[in-house]
């Protein structure tokens, strides 16, 4: 008999040990100071005209009880027959740690573009799952879907969107993860459309390994402009993540397909990017012969940076480097990278 006790105490216990990490996902520590980003349904000017909106907020204070606050900065999505109008606002709210419901509403409008805009700031109710928030705007019939983005790239996120630069497959996803291969050509292919003002279009490809991939049709797009290719002739590793070198070589290759008429992978030796004064960083032998053009033309141009003020990181070169992820980029990296380069755009034209 008393062996049974302790078994079923031990039991107890283990089943308790089991349980607790369920109610314990979320702490103040882990919501204050997080930023998300996505897009959601709004009205614009009446409750008969919908329209998308980019929002970007960050949650500045949580306390014990799950009181949120912060601020939130919301823009209208290009190309709907309305002004692009933003509107910067507080709001409060609450977050429940153990189920991860959430809830914001607007209190007070800080600034905004238009003072012919009414703003009506409704409340957002939604669950936290991983690092994405998805709910309903108001009512039921509206809803949103934002993911995590780090704070130093909120601004130029909600830039990014503003002129179309993010891919419509990004949308809503935890912009802080790293980027892969598939999601790099989709970020690409959106640039260089954008420079050009209008789509072009996929003619298929040797890679066996993106049959069914959502971001099947960008990869072809980005073969069939040059501006990627497959690891080898007919893989393309999807969702390998990219590394730096390759993200630099695959964004001046855009940039080159966009400045120069008759350039192609084939002839992209004939076809030079300044990089004079630019000093060499210390791991430049880690560098692949073939990236260092890019990688020291968009470091001049500011485009990407080092990791510090000597290494660029490259690539992982040891096995304890490919084991904690060295010298990939995250999604937000990417698009602030891309909307740098939108932003110089008529400056690459003419230099």
């Amino acid at each position: 008999m008393k062996k049974r006790l302790i078994s079923l105490l031990m039991m107890l216990v283990l089943l308790c040990t089991m349980v607790v990490p369920a109610f314990a996902a979320y702490t103040p520590g882990s919501i204050a100071g997080t930023s998300w980003y996505g897009q959601y349904t709004g009205w614009h000017l009446s409750e008969t005209n919908l329209v998308q909106r980019y929002m970007n907020m960050t949650i500045n204070n949580c306390d014990a009880n799950g009181n949120i606050s912060g601020v939130a900065k919301v823009t209208t999505v290009e190309g709907q027959n309305t002004e692009m109008v933003w509107v910067n606002y507080n709001f409060k709210g609450t977050f429940n740690f153990n189920t991860g419901a959430f809830t914001m509403k607007g209190t007070s409008i800080i600034s905004q573009s238009s003072s012919n805009q009414t703003w009506n700031l409704s409340e957002f109710r939604g669950t936290l799952s991983g690092n994405n928030i998805s709910g309903f705007v108001g009512g039921n019939s509206r809803t949103f879907s934002f993911g995590l983005v780090s704070e130093w790239a909120k601004d130029e996120i909600i830039d990014a969107d503003f002129y179309g630069l993010i891919p419509e497959t990004l949308q809503g996803k935890d912009l802080s993860k790293p980027v892969t291969r598939a999601e790099f050509s989709a970020i690409a292919v959106q640039l260089y459309e954008t420079l050009i003002g209008q789509d072009t279009y996929a003619y298929g490809s040797p890679f066996y390994d993106i049959y069914g991939h959502i971001d099947r049709e960008s990869i072809e797009k980005a073969y069939a402009l040059n501006i990627t290719v497959g690891v080898d002739a007919t893989r393309f590793a999807p969702d390998s993540k990219i590394t730096r070198e390759q993200l630099a070589t695959m964004l001046c290759r855009a940039i080159k397909k966009y400045k120069f008429d008759e350039w192609t992978y084939a002839t992209d030796h004939l076809y030079y990017l300044d990089t004079t004064g630019v000093k060499k960083y210390a791991d430049d032998a880690d560098i692949s012969d073939y990236a260092k053009p890019s990688v020291y033309f968009m470091t001049k141009m500011g485009i990407i940076k080092g990791v510090d003020a000597t290494h660029f990181a490259p690539k992982a070169v040891t096995p304890e480097q490919i084991a904690r992820g060295y010298a990939t980029a995250t999604r937000e990296q990417a698009l602030v990278m891309s909307l740098r380069v939108y932003n110089l755009s008529e400056f690459l034209m003419d230099h």
